[in-house]
């Protein structure tokens, strides 16, 4: 009876700094702030897009990004939203993307170097 109610107490002292930090780790993630931007060239038929966590807005950045690069494109449109917000929306008008035309350009990694 003793061997088992040890037992259980290191299972639970084992099982609860998991479950704990799960929790956090999961509110951490439902505060997560991302910004998703995207604009729809003018004349190659592509859609750029790009995101960002828990930064400031990057919308200017992004629509430099486009012109220094000599993109011609309509206006970009931004939308911020906690990660799992995010995640559907993000979803959604991916999938919406992939119906069309256009062609889909993630720039991402280009668009966080601070112009």
């Amino acid at each position: 009876m003793i061997k088992q109610v040890i037992r259980l107490i290191l299972i639970v002292a084992l099982i609860i700094p998991n479950l704990v930090a799960s929790s956090l780790a999961f509110a951490d993630a439902a505060q997560t702030s991302i910004q998703f931007c995207w604009a729809m060239g003018k004349f190659d038929h592509t859609i750029y897009y790009a995101e960002i966590e828990n930064r400031d807005d990057r919308k200017a950045s992004f629509d430099t990004l486009l012109e220094i690069s000599g993109i011609d494109h309509h206006a970009v449109k931004c939308s911020t939203a906690d990660s799992t917000t995010h995640r559907s929306v993000r979803a959604r008008l991916i999938e919406d993307w992939l119906e069309s035309e256009f062609e889909i350009v993630n720039t991402t990694f280009l668009s966080d170097l601070g112009y």
